[in-house]
């Protein structure tokens, strides 16, 4: 697990059915437990994301990646530089005072480097 602040960041490669890939997470302390904030699953055949997933009853949110390519390389993007705006939209944002630009583009290029690696 990697910290910035009150955020906990890990990625992890998993299996779900027929899908496969890199999934990232971010943690944080959500009404006094800690809870899932966001979670990224970089998958081959469905890449998508969840707001609040461990919290709030919303859908997934698709990564066209027609647009964005790599979906791993844009979820990284968006914890290094579109975090607050993301903790906003998952009914987190009192954890955007937590997100040092600098320590966020640090923790993104190393949950990157680690998402590859595990999904080589």
């Amino acid at each position: 697990m990697l910290h910035v602040g009150e955020l906990g960041f890990a990625v992890e490669y998993r299996h779900v059915g027929e899908e496969r890939g890199p999934s990232v997470h971010v943690f944080g302390e959500v009404e006094g437990r800690e809870e899932e904030i966001l979670r990224f699953d970089c998958f081959d055949r469905t890449p998508h994301y969840h707001y609040g997933f461990s919290y709030i009853s919303e859908p997934q949110t698709l990564i066209d990646t027609a647009a964005v390519g790599d979906p791993l390389e844009w979820a990284c993007e968006r914890i290094g530089t579109r975090l607050p705006a993301l903790l906003e939209r998952a009914k987190a944002g009192h954890l955007a005072a937590a997100c040092d630009p600098d320590a966020l583009r640090d923790v993104a290029a190393e949950l990157l480097a680690r998402g590859r690696a595990l999904a080589a």
